[in-house]
């Protein structure tokens, strides 16, 4: 359990470092740097992370991506006065697409069985181990 709890956090600082470089790229870009390198790379690191996930979750994954996606292009196409034509926004933004692709069950199984199971790997960890009986002296 201690070598996970590691490793999460191991994973979200090397997450965090590595969007900070792409930022950093983008604001201040050194010689051979451009927006679509930061973005192929991130792309790329995503593609990894999906690669390692269950079937299900990845699933997931793709509708939330999908929406996300379509609401920043909506929203740069409002910014750039491209469309705004409420009705299109609206489709575009509609986030039933996305929900009816996501089914929160395995997400909420997945949870209640990480839950249980670190509630018996504690309960072996803890459980007293039982001493040998000691006749009484008479």
């Amino acid at each position: 359990m201690r070598e996970i709890a590691k490793s999460l956090v191991g994973f979200s600082w090397a997450i965090s470092v590595f969007g900070a470089q792409q930022v950093a790229k983008i604001l201040a870009p050194a010689a051979g740097a451009t927006a679509d390198r930061a973005a192929a790379e991130l792309d790329e690191v995503t593609r990894v992370v999906v690669s390692h996930m269950s079937d299900q979750m990845a699933q997931q994954f793709r509708a939330g991506d999908d929406w996300q996606r379509r609401a920043i292009d909506a929203l740069f196409d409002a910014a750039l006065l491209r469309s705004l034509d409420p009705r299109r926004m609206a489709e575009t933004l509609d986030p039933r697409q996305m929900a009816n692709a996501l089914d929160p069950r395995p997400i909420v199984r997945a949870g209640a069985d990480l839950v249980q199971r670190s509630v018996e790997t504690i309960r072996q960890t803890v459980q007293p181990t039982p001493q040998p009986e000691v006749p009484p002296v008479l």
